[in-house]
């Protein structure tokens, strides 16, 4: 039968002081390096006008880290005919071909602005449904730039 060995009472307890110092600043280190290599995030920019999508007024002002997609719901009709998944399509940025979003990218009139400099983690995401009720974070169509007629 082997030795058994019985630990000090309490040395448990001053292993936990000695080494928890260290791993706070492993820790710390991480963040500061994250942050530092991370890529830059960019933002959902919904144009307001009339025949803005549902869906990309509660994307406007979602911010993602620069080489992740955005998540969004797919409409009924890419559900259907594209095959995309059940309610959600992927884009890089808007009128993202790439996601074979057809119904989702036709006359859209969004962008991704590109926010150099800052990180996802200086940013809280906005609150759900993106836009407030006076239209705050929403660009306007400029009246001298009409949308172009569907064909």
């Amino acid at each position: 039968m082997g030795a058994k060995f019985h630990g000090a009472p309490g040395l448990e307890q001053l292993l936990a002081v000695m080494i928890a110092p260290k791993v706070h600043e492993i820790a710390r280190r991480m963040e500061r390096e994250a942050k530092v290599f991370a890529p830059p995030t960019k933002r959902w920019v919904t144009v307001a006008d009339d025949t803005m999508r549902h869906m990309h007024i509660q994307m406007n002002g979602q911010e993602m880290l620069g080489n992740l997609r955005f998540e969004l719901h797919s409409t009924k009709w890419d559900r259907d005919h594209r095959g995309l998944g059940p309610k959600k399509t992927y884009m890089l940025m808007p009128k993202d071909k790439s996601s074979h979003a057809v119904a989702n990218l036709k006359d859209c009139a969004c962008r991704a602005d590109t926010i150099s400099g800052r990180h996802l983690e200086e940013h809280p995401r906005p609150a759900a449904g993106g836009v407030g009720a006076d239209g705050d974070g929403v660009r306007p169509r400029r009246p001298d730039r009409p949308r172009p007629a569907r064909p």
